[in-house]
C-alpha cells in the first residue's frame, strides 16, 4: 500500500526461501518514503505453521516523473517579406506541449504580429500566421 508500484508474479527458489518478483514503479510519482511489506500471517512453513507479524523492505525512493523540459525549433515558410505579404510560422517541439499562446512568443525583435497558434493533433506542432509591420525595413529579426 506504500510501495508506489505494483509487483509482479512471484517466483520461488529450489528451497523455497527466496522468492523474486519484478517490481514496477508508478508513473508521475515523485516519493522519497516506500516500502514493500509481506504480511507472514499468509505464508506457512513445511509443517504448516503459520508466519507471524509483517516483514519490510528498506525504505526506497522512487522518482518517475518526467523532468525533461521541452525544446522547440521556429521555422517561418518565407523568411523575405514585402508589403502585404504573410507567412506561416511553425514551433516544432520535442514532445507534447499544451498552454502555449501568442502571449508566449517573444516578438520585440520581430517587426510584425502573430496570430493564433493552432496544435496539430500531437500537439507538436504549432502553427500561426506571421503579418510584418507596415512601412519597415529591416534584415535582421527574430
Amino acid at each position: 500500500t506504500d510501495a508506489n508500484g505494483t509487483l509482479g508474479a512471484l517466483t520461488p527458489n529450489a528451497e523455497r526461501t527466496l522468492w523474486t518478483a519484478t517490481f514496477t514503479p508508478t508513473d508521475k510519482v515523485n516519493d522519497r518514503a516506500n516500502t514493500i511489506s509481506v504480511n507472514l500471517a499468509g505464508v506457512c512453513d513445511d509443517a504448516g505453521n503459520a508466519g507471524v507479524g509483517t516483514a519490510s523492505s528498506a525504505n526506497y525512493s522512487v522518482d518517475t516523473r518526467d523532468t525533461s523540459a521541452p525544446t522547440a525549433t521556429i521555422t517561418l515558410a518565407d523568411n523575405a517579406l514585402t508589403a502585404g505579404q504573410t507567412t506561416t510560422v511553425s514551433i516544432r517541439f520535442n514532445e507534447p506541449v499544451t498552454g502555449l499562446d501568442a502571449s508566449d512568443v517573444v516578438l520585440t525583435a520581430a517587426n510584425g504580429t502573430l496570430g493564433a497558434l493552432t496544435p496539430n493533433a500531437e500537439r507538436t506542432l504549432w502553427t500561426a500566421t506571421f503579418t510584418p509591420t507596415d512601412k519597415v525595413s529591416a534584415l535582421v529579426n527574430t
